[in-house]
């Protein structure tokens, strides 16, 4: 996938508002970003498992992200390369955030409260990612 293509998917989710259960402009969970990028870049995935997702999905059922996330691609290996499917465990252990590899040390994510955005993978984010995914 040529850089330029990478920019302009970044270029077009930057600021996107955080809103549970986003699926479009308006607003994109972290899954719904993943989905969303990907698709921009002619990757489809999966949204998410055909149940929906409450706010607190995670205290029923803590593995359900994760093992969404192992059905696509396949664990990448070596250093992390621009697309990779990066996943982190962000409170408790528990597999609740994830991101898009834009280059080799940058990924695009969203929070809650937050808007999308391109994060350094250093320090504390480092220290909380569980695992990657290579789509392709």
């Amino acid at each position: 996938m040529c850089p330029r293509a990478i920019d302009a998917a970044i270029a077009a989710h930057i600021g996107i508002p955080y809103r549970h259960n986003g699926r479009g402009p308006d607003g994109l969970d972290c899954l719904g970003l993943i989905v969303s990028f990907y698709g921009t870049l002619g990757i489809q995935l999966p949204d998410g498992d055909g149940r929906p997702i409450a706010a607190d999905w995670w205290r029923d059922d803590p593995g359900r992200y994760l093992r969404g996330l192992m059905t696509v691609g396949r664990p990448a290996e070596g250093p992390l390369q621009p697309l990779d499917l990066v996943y982190f465990a962000l409170h408790n252990g528990v597999v609740t955030h994830g991101g898009v590899m834009v280059d080799s040390q940058r990924f695009i994510h969203v929070l809650e409260r937050r808007s999308v955005m391109v994060t350094r993978l250093g320090g504390w984010w480092q220290s909380k990612l569980v695992g990657a995914r290579r789509l392709r």
